[in-house]
Parts: structure tokens; sequence; C-alpha cells
């Protein structure tokens, strides 16, 4: 039924990688170790207006970069281990080398080429595309919407999303890819729209969309008047189907810094699990690609 065992035999190389972020990642539920600095000190997070420890972040892309080996690897009861481990248990998981861990992923999906990433996850897009057209019909044009804010210590809103916008334009697709496990292609197009090829909120599949920042007009989350800085577009299926948007706002902190209000909307029928998983995808990649800005 799937091809893309075939294509990771060919591409061996790719599998070995794989396994080599696996070991990275660790197993089980191994007694904690101490936390390695993997984001910039200074750093707050706010799920739901609470504050959580930047080492719970960090522990949940420790996790995620366990499910993403599992899927470049084919290790399908690894991949589904993961998932529980993920959504369910979240387990105290040892975190231990997690650069070393983002390496090796981001080797393997060198190796493997967008090509090969895209054939490799195609049967999980297909059956995505229809959950997601399934919670468009039921949703009756509502929407929910994920938050996360994080504030830095350092850095200022504008300086941000200048380099965001940057690495958007350049077509960086490292800076993309890197801040999250469950990204697996982020690359902009010739039209300026960015495919995402990503696993969203809690959901298992992978799923595919693009994302159009010119597209300010249809974009269903409400811009906070509080936030002078802000980068809006929409999300579709390959097909045009408005499936969500995203709103992140910013602005300077008056004692020095800067908050982010991140928002990406959802339709209204899709499970509360997953708007509320996707804080912690929303946290993640966040708070990598601000330690990179401020470093």
């Amino acid at each position: 039924m799937l091809t893309r065992r075939d294509f990771i035999i060919r591409a061996a190389g790719a599998t070995a990688a794989a396994t080599a972020a696996a070991a990275y990642a660790g197993a089980g539920t191994a007694a904690a170790v101490p936390v390695s600095p993997v984001t910039a000190p200074g750093l707050r997070t706010f799920l739901d207006g609470v504050l959580v420890e930047q080492s719970r972040v960090v522990e949940w892309e420790r996790r995620r970069i366990s499910v993403a080996a599992a899927r470049l690897s084919k290790d399908y009861v690894g991949l589904l281990r993961g998932e529980l481990d993920s959504l369910i248990g979240r387990y105290a998981v040892a975190v231990d080398d997690i650069p070393a861990a983002r390496a090796a992923l981001a080797r393997v999906r060198a190796l493997i080429g967008l090509d090969g990433l895209r054939e490799l996850v195609a049967a999980e897009i297909s059956a995505s595309e229809v959950g997601t057209r399934t919670a468009l019909a039921a949703s009756g044009g509502r929407w929910a919407v994920s938050v996360a804010e994080i504030v830095s210590d350092h850095g200022s809103a504008e300086g941000f999303v200048d380099r965001f916008n940057r690495a958007k334009a350049a077509d960086d697709r490292t800076v993309w890819t890197d801040a999250c496990p469950d990204h697996y292609i982020i690359t902009t197009g010739t039209d300026g729209r960015q495919e995402v090829i990503e696993v969203t909120g809690g959901a298992v599949l992978a799923s595919r969309f693009f994302v159009d920042y010119t597209d300010r007009a249809r974009v269903t989350v409400p811009a906070d008047p509080d936030y002078p800085i802000t980068v809006a577009g929409t999300a579709s299926l390959a097909s045009g189907e408005l499936i969500g948007s995203v709103c992140h706002q910013f602005r300077d902190e008056p004692g020095g810094g800067f908050r982010s209000q991140l928002k990406v909307a959802f339709p209204a029928s899709v499970p509360s699990l997953y708007i509320a998983e996707h804080q912690w995808h929303l946290a993640c990649e966040f708070s990598n690609w601000i330690t990179a800005y401020l470093r």
C-alpha cells in the first residue's frame, strides 16, 4: 500500500541516520537527568495564561524527537509508542543531548530530500486531508484558537520579526525545520507561500498545507491592538480550501525584551486535545526561533 519503505531502502544512509537520531533521543522513562541549556536564558512561556517551566517545553521537544525519529526510520511500533507517550502518558522522560538529536534529524531530512519526504508521508497526508475536510464540514465556519505566549528578557519585537521574515523570504529551510521535531518540510515557493508538512497539535498523522502571509483579509483570528507588530496569514490545502489561519503578534516590553502572542486557528470541531497540544508545538518552535535570534 505504501511506497515509503521502498524509498527508505533506496536511501539506506537516511535510515542509518534516523537510527542515530533515535539513539540520541533515548528511550523509555529513565530517571530524569539535568536538562542542558538548549534555549536562551530569560525566556518565559505561558500556556492558558499560566507560566510553565522552560524545562517542560524542552521535555515536550524531547518526546517529539523520538516520534520523528521513529517516523523517519519507519519504526511503526516506536512511532505509536512515542505518540502515546507524548499525547497521553506525559512521563518524566530523560532529556539528554537535544542539540545532537536535532542535528541527527536535520541530517536525516537532508539525506531523504524534499521529494523523498513528500513520498514518505504521502499516505498520511491523504488521510489527514480527509479528516480536515470532515472537521471543516462539522465546524460550520467556526474556529478554535490555540494560543501560547513567550516573553524574552532580551532582544526586540522588530528585530525578531525582521529575522523571521528574512528567513522566510530567503527560503532558509534549516531555520524553519530545525525549530520543532514535528516539522518535516517548510519551504517558500515561487509564489511566496510556504509549503508546510508537519504534525500539528495532537494529530498522529502528518498534514500538508500552504501558508499565505499576504492573505490578511481571510485571517480568522482577531488581532490584539496592544501588539503593534503582526505576522498573520491563512492556511489552505493544496486544492485551495481554507483550513485555518495564524496571527502571531509582538510588542516590546517596558523593562526591555519583548513579548510574543502566538495564535493558530483550527476548525472548531477539532478535539480540544489537539488545540491544547498545539500550544506546546508553538512554545517549542518559537522558543527555538527566539533563541536562535538572540544568539
